[in-house]
């Protein structure tokens, strides 16, 4: 299920939920396209997708003869299991439900209405002048009476999220070649901007910078998503990550739950990141006891081992609409040009008319919780 919403002033009037199977977020290696799982195209506005497509489970997904969800526009809150216990515990975080076919919802992207700007030029050079201003008019009037009717006051929201991964390989590596996977000049650029944040975190990650794992997650700045315990792939086939069986998937998003609490966070929110953005049908089933919604993303950053902050900056830019999800990274060893990309990136939106908002907010308002 990947889920589009509209930011408003008030409580939304119509929520659109639909059907995925596939859609993703780039991984430590700046993950494209593979069979059976692929993150989602940086560049390509949110569809509707079937389910089950392309995940060898299709037959059984199209023959039910049912949409894959079907529920009212309510939050969800993620309950305690046993010692386990979720951040939303205390109703502080919305989650979308389960989808009837027992998978767990994945949430993409918020709102569609603004088209790329390189589009937008495509087709106003298709026009000539006068039919384009009317045309213009037109659009335009209709807009502001929806607007009027619905109470949307043309807010513009993008989430910035970013990767904080270690896997146990990575770890091991760092130990005997001194590199760092963490980004203090990142966390410490978003505080100086006060940019509000998503950073989903690996356990192993939170176990080796437990300091800052601590401090982030208890800065009302960020909030905090879990990236699963060792970071391995939820597929088979997902780049160049291990993959992990799928009988241990779902203990590994426990783990990694337990891990990043043992750390100190306490902004920690119910939502999950596959790693290498990389996840199926069975993924989806296989994980959804842990009563998560996972989070994708609609712009992908290529910053994993790019060097020039001004390549990822101008790609982010290009492609970011409202409603955007964000995906960047958080580690300054496999993404060097982050945190100056970022500090060209954050101006230029809010220039832009943009407001950066958490992740929990784009959904708390899809659920009718603003």
């Amino acid at each position: 299920m990947t889920v589009s919403v509209r930011r408003t002033a008030r409580p939304l009037t119509a929520l659109a939920l639909v059907a995925a199977a596939a859609a993703g977020c780039a991984g430590p290696g700046g993950d494209t396209t593979r069979a059976g799982a692929s993150p989602a195209a940086p560049s390509s506005p949110a569809a509707p997708e079937e389910a089950g497509e392309g995940s060898g489970e299709e037959s059984e997904e199209k023959t039910s003869g049912k949409d894959d969800f079907s529920a009212s526009p309510r939050s969800s809150v993620s309950r305690p299991e046993g010692d386990d216990r979720d951040a939303s515990s205390s109703g502080r975080y919305a989650t979308l439900p389960a989808s009837i076919s027992g998978r767990v919802p994945v949430f993409r992207h918020g709102p569609r209405t603004e088209a790329p700007r390189d589009a937008r030029g495509e087709e106003k050079a298709e026009e000539d002048g006068e039919n384009r201003e009317n045309r213009e008019k037109s659009e335009n009037a209709e807009k502001t009476e929806k607007a009027e009717k619905s109470g949307d006051k043309g807010d513009k929201v993008v989430a910035l999220t970013f990767d904080a991964a270690l896997s146990a390989e990575d770890r091991e590596r760092a130990e005997e070649d001194g590199k760092r996977h963490d980004n203090p000049g990142l966390i410490a650029a978003l505080r100086r901007e006060k940019v509000p944040s998503t950073v989903f975190m690996s356990g192993l990650w939170a176990q080796t910078y437990k300091h800052q794992a601590r401090s982030i997650g208890r800065d009302d700045l960020f909030e905090v998503g879990n990236l699963s315990h060792s970071h391995r792939a939820f597929t088979r086939d997902c780049r160049d990550l291990p993959a992990l069986a799928p009988g241990k998937q779902l203990a590994d998003v426990r783990k990694g739950r337990k891990a990043i609490r043992a750390a100190g966070v306490k902004n920690l929110t119910p939502y999950f990141r596959f790693p290498g953005g990389c996840f199926d049908d069975r993924s989806r089933r296989a994980v959804a006891p842990a009563r998560v919604t996972a989070v994708a993303g609609d712009v992908v950053a290529p910053d994993a081992e790019e060097k020039d902050p001004g390549k990822v900056a101008e790609r982010v830019l290009k492609d970011v609409r409202p409603g955007s999800v964000v995906v960047l990274h958080c580690d300054r060893e496999k993404a060097p040009a982050t945190e100056k990309a970022v500090r060209r990136i954050v101006p230029e939106l809010r220039e832009r008319g943009y407001r950066i908002v958490h992740v929990s907010e784009m959904i708390a308002s899809a659920m009718g919780r603003d």
